[in-house]
């Protein structure tokens, strides 16, 4: 794995250059925006104390010529991602492979059968591929979602949608022979309330797997096809490793292990590799941050010891 220095050291000889550029492109566009603002403000105020229709006609023309400008420079985040995310990408292992419009499908999303709620609307981006040493690995940002319609006493309806998941998604070839099904997902109500742990499982073809280690039932629910194989599966180094990287992360993850595969699940709230127009680009903190989360990506398979295979496991 790659080091803070020797990334460092990467961004001020490889990275800072092309940032200055995208970075003087990045304070164009905001500054076209801003001149443009104001001065149609002005005008559409000016006119509407003449005529209420001028000045709402300026108004929507004004809000056609901002939505322009703002998008004026298109190729800005395409230009962004290829010479900043995939660089770092590379740097981090040339075995990996970058593309910044893919994704992992929905149906490798819902075969991991972490998140069980019907998908109505499912799109990701920054996608990355490959392999690292033994092990095929994946993973990109998703964003699912479920929707709602409710009918007023008027009958005018209203459609509400609602997050199943956003944030990093990562799949992997494990290094186990399995079938079935394993399934890890935060406990939201600490050691003990077996009743509950059951209730909340109940929509699951999985059944509460009851484990030894104290610590690890406090803070994860394991729903297994099979009581022994979910005990194969989370041997007791790999519950380490997994309590190990939660703490690391610092916030809840999901994990499944189906027929043969890793899934891991990684709530964020922000997108993870979208530059901003307000903030410079030329910050080390802030490319730091790809890093982090690439790093932290790629660092599962060491992580969660996928490179050691097992018996049949080649």
């Amino acid at each position: 794995m790659k080091t803070l220095e020797e990334f460092r050291t990467f961004y001020e000889k490889s990275l800072k250059t092309d940032l200055q550029h995208l970075d003087a492109r990045r304070k164009r566009i905001i500054k076209r925006f801003l001149v443009t603002f104001f001065t149609f403000v002005a005008v559409s105020v000016i006119m509407s104390l003449f005529s209420f229709y001028i000045g709402i006609a300026i108004a929507f023309a004004l809000s056609l010529l901002v939505f322009g400008l703002w998008v004026y420079d298109r190729h800005f985040y395409k230009d962004f991602k290829h010479q900043v995310i995939n660089r770092i990408v590379y740097f981090i292992s040339p075995d990996l492979k970058y593309d910044p419009k893919g994704f992992i499908n929905i149906s490798e999303f819902t075969a991991s059968r972490i998140f069980l709620t019907n998908i109505d609307r499912y799109k990701g981006d920054d996608l990355v591929y490959g392999k690292i040493d033994k092990t095929e690995m994946r993973f990109s940002e998703i964003k699912a979602a479920y929707k709602t319609t409710t009918t007023d006493n008027k009958g005018r309806t209203n459609t509400s949608w609602h997050t199943i998941f956003k944030g990093l998604f990562f799949a992997a070839d494990f290094n186990k022979d399995f079938t079935g099904s394993t399934v890890v997902i935060p406990n939201s109500f600490g050691r003990g309330f077996g009743f509950l742990k059951k209730i909340m499982g109940a929509n699951r073809r999985e059944k509460l797997v009851k484990l030894e280690d104290v610590n690890f039932t406090k803070n994860f629910n394991v729903y297994g096809d099979d009581q022994i194989q979910a005990r194969y599966i989370l041997s007791t180094t790999l519950i380490e490793r997994i309590m190990d990287f939660r703490k690391k992360h610092g916030s809840q993850i999901y994990l499944s292990f189906v027929d043969s595969h890793m899934y891991l699940a990684i709530p964020y709230r922000k997108d993870l590799f979208e530059p901003s127009y307000f903030k410079s680009l030329v910050n080390f903190k802030v490319v730091r941050s790809y890093f982090d989360v690439l790093q932290l990506a790629t660092g599962i398979v060491d992580d969660m010891n996928l490179n050691r295979r097992i018996w049949t496991k080649q």
